[in-house]
């Protein structure tokens, strides 16, 4: 197997499993508030959202690594499947950007550190 293709492969392994796992924070955020559960400290808002922040970011650097490997791959069929899917991966990012916006903004990190009543 081409080095190449070992890596683009590697990548779309590594995509895989790093939207699940940020998929899984994202959801955590989102019902962070509907139910406290024993593991507070654990699964801290602050603790999450970086989660998830760390996942996003992950998961630009995987696009970055495919963009530049795929016009290199040994066929024009396996450059054109992979930048289909990377297009495709583009578009998934996208829908998570709101949540980066609103991450990033100066009334969430006031929720995010504001002391709470215990």
């Amino acid at each position: 197997m081409d080095e190449v293709v070992a890596a683009v492969e590697e990548v779309k392994k590594q995509w895989n499993e790093t939207w699940v796992q940020t998929q899984e924070h994202l959801k955590s955020i989102e019902e962070f508030g509907k139910s406290r559960n024993a593991s507070g400290e654990k699964n801290s808002l602050p603790r999450l959202n970086g989660l998830a922040q760390d996942g996003l970011a992950m998961l630009d650097s995987l696009q970055f690594k495919l963009d530049v490997l795929a016009p290199q791959l040994p066929t024009y069929d396996d450059v054109e499947s992979a930048q289909t899917l990377l297009e495709s991966w583009k578009q998934q990012s996208r829908r998570e950007s709101f949540f980066r916006d609103v991450a990033k903004s100066p009334l969430f990190a006031d929720a995010i550190y504001k002391p709470r009543p215990e």
